[in-house]
């Protein structure tokens, strides 16, 4: 299953997890995407997920979506359960110990910070585009000491649409 020189080349990776999946099938040939009970899959299926949770820090459900995007139906309770279950795996199967020794991996940025990036970046441009808009730069020229009264005004053209127009809208 394993040749003793594949564990003395490790690798420095920082791995998306299709490419930690792939290089895990290349050194055990074992799929882990396959939808089988076979302790041997079961026991390399848990070395991915605990590859990925600890020290790819990914979260339990991006995990159990990555498996599901590979045709393996799983859930979040069943990756806790292999990431889990992983070091009693590993102590009765040395060849997971030598998998897992093969990745030594970069303390950069984590695939859920990435996430959390592009989240923030998201929110940002949608921000900037609100920002963007007419009413919103035409209300940002009124002069602070001038705001209180620009309010009052506000407020009587929306109950004046609410009065035209019959919709209800509350106005503070």
């Amino acid at each position: 299953m394993l040749s003793s020189t594949k564990t003395k080349n490790t690798m420095n990776v920082n791995l998306k997890p299709i490419e930690l999946a792939n290089k895990i099938k290349e050194i055990t040939g074992i799929n882990v995407f396959e939808n089988t009970r076979r302790r041997s899959v079961i026991e390399v299926r848990s070395l991915l997920c605990y590859l990925m949770r600890v020290k790819l820090k990914m979260r339990w459900i991006s995990i159990a979506n990555f498996f599901q995007e590979n045709g393996k139906h799983i859930t979040h309770a069943t990756v806790i359960n292999a990431v889990n279950s992983y070091s009693t795996n590993k102590r009765y199967n040395r060849s997971l110990a030598e998998t897992e020794n093969y990745f030594v991996f970069k303390d950069d940025l984590s695939l859920d910070e990435i996430d959390k990036m592009k989240y923030l970046e998201d929110k940002c441009e949608k921000l900037q585009q609100k920002l963007d808009l007419p009413l919103v730069k035409l209300v940002s020229r009124i002069p602070k000491h001038r705001e209180e009264e620009a309010l009052g005004f506000v407020r009587n053209v929306v109950k004046s649409f609410e009065w035209k127009y019959n919709e209800k809208e509350v106005v503070e």
